[in-house]
């Protein structure tokens, strides 16, 4: 956990996202998924936990939608809240992208990651983390794969070949956490 804490020292790039590159979330666009993804809301409540997750919702901001993941983190007993995009239909080859994009904004700056899991990754607690820093202006904020740390992974780099899920996770502080996701995306 207190690897992750360096990845947010690392330089993320918040830029507008080019032509190029695989959009799984537009909540612009019907379906909002792309076909084979789905969102999943979890809490640590799945395993005892104390954090509380507001039911996510699409929701309407300037005119355009936004997905919202909001609520309650507490450290005691878990920590964590998360809206986790899964690969219904078997794994994903990402590795032809760089990285994953996300456009958010968010209230507070802290304690944002995004989780990457594969085929690697066989307990509940094994994912690939990189922090971000949203701002509350809308941005894009693009982090590159070689920035995923692994935790409790069997393998050190994550194989982007045998993607099955990308979460969006406020965790690992206590706050109330309030963030809108305008798309994700893995960008060239």
């Amino acid at each position: 956990m207190k690897s992750l804490a360096l990845i947010a020292m690392l330089p993320l790039v918040a830029v507008g996202l080019g032509a190029q590159g695989y959009s799984i979330f537009n909540p612009g666009a019907s379906p909002s998924e792309t076909p084979g993804w789905k969102w999943e809301p979890i809490a640590d409540s799945v395993m005892g936990g104390n954090s509380e997750l507001v039911p996510p919702a699409v929701i309407e901001v300037d005119g355009e939608r936004a997905l919202l993941l909001a609520g309650r983190v507490v450290t005691k007993g878990g920590g964590f809240i998360q809206v986790r995009l899964k690969r219904e239909d078997g794994l994903f080859d990402a590795s032809g992208y760089s990285g994953v994009a996300i456009e958010v904004d968010a209230r507070t700056p802290t304690s944002w990651y995004v989780f990457l899991r594969t085929k690697d990754n066989v307990f509940p607690w094994s994912y690939y983390g990189a922090a971000f820093r949203p701002t509350p202006q809308r941005s894009v904020i693009r982090i590159p794969f070689g920035a995923f740390k692994a935790e409790s992974a069997f393998r050190k780099n994550v194989r982007t070949d045998f993607l099955s899920s990308v979460a969006l996770v406020a965790a690992y502080e206590d706050f109330n956490a309030y963030m809108r996701i305008y798309s994700v995306s893995f960008y060239e």
